[in-house]
């Protein structure tokens, strides 16, 4: 007999579809919590982690207050519900990662990095995490997510020149150079385990502003130990990024 999943994951489930043609009309928008808050319910994963015991504990305190944590009765353990609980759910579900990192000085109150989780049913979670260390939560369509993301990279003008859309093979010193030279740059890490074997397939690239008019994107040669640079502008680059969700 299989072992009964909690409740907030049964009724996730339950609700999947109907959540997902919700998400197709427009985001949704899941609040906002601290890392300590998001360590509690989500566990010590890489992007969490360097939380303090009693910094925890406070987030524990602080999330019961609200009424987002309760305890279950007569057991040594709690569940988490509404939104939060929602996106605990949907995590189970989930088919990849994409880390995106601003490498560029920004507003205070725009987000520096941005946690892309891939879920069943088109569904995608958005962690966007600004200066202060909040999380703001939001779930979004894959071309939803993918417009928006282009739009915050490209930021301004972005023009293909004609003659310049086929990719120029670059090495790794020619990389930094670019990396570091560049008015803005965004990183892009997209992580997808394989179910079959196990293993992890990683698509690390970078999109960087060269002038008022230019932005490059910077991806893997693929056969070769180089790199790809082309131009690029927001319809290209949102294409680029969805065609990344694809990828299995």
């Amino acid at each position: 007999m299989s072992a009964e999943l909690p409740e907030p994951q049964v009724l996730a489930r339950a609700q999947l579809a109907d959540l997902a043609e919700l998400v197709r009309t427009g985001p949704v928008d899941l609040g906002a919590f601290t890392q300590a808050e998001m360590a509690v319910v989500i566990g010590e994963v890489p992007a969490l982690a360097g939380v303090q015991d009693a910094v925890l504990a406070e987030a524990v305190r602080s999330l019961a207050a609200r009424g987002v944590l309760h305890r279950v009765p007569g057991e040594d353990s709690a569940e988490v519900v509404g939104d939060l609980g929602l996106l605990v759910a949907l995590v189970s579900t989930s088919t990849g990662t994409l880390d995106i990192r601003r490498g560029h000085d920004g507003p205070a109150e725009a987000p520096w990095r941005w946690l892309v989780s891939l879920f069943a049913h088109g569904l995608v979670g958005v962690d966007r995490i600004d200066a202060l260390g909040l999380h703001r939560l939001s779930l979004y369509s894959r071309k939803g997510v993918a417009d928006q993301v282009a739009q915050r990279m490209i930021d301004g003008r972005a023009r293909i020149v004609a003659g310049t859309a086929d990719p120029v093979l670059i090495d790794e010193q020619e990389l930094r150079v670019l990396a570091t030279t560049a008015l803005a740059r965004w990183q892009l890490v997209h992580r997808v385990p394989r179910r079959d074997s196990g293993s992890l397939v990683v698509v690390d690239s970078l999109v960087v502003r060269i002038d008022e008019a230019r932005v490059d994107l910077i991806t893997p040669a693929p056969d070769s130990s180089g790199y790809e640079r082309r131009t690029t502008d927001e319809a290209h680059l949102s294409d680029y990024l969805t065609g990344l969700f694809t990828v299995t």
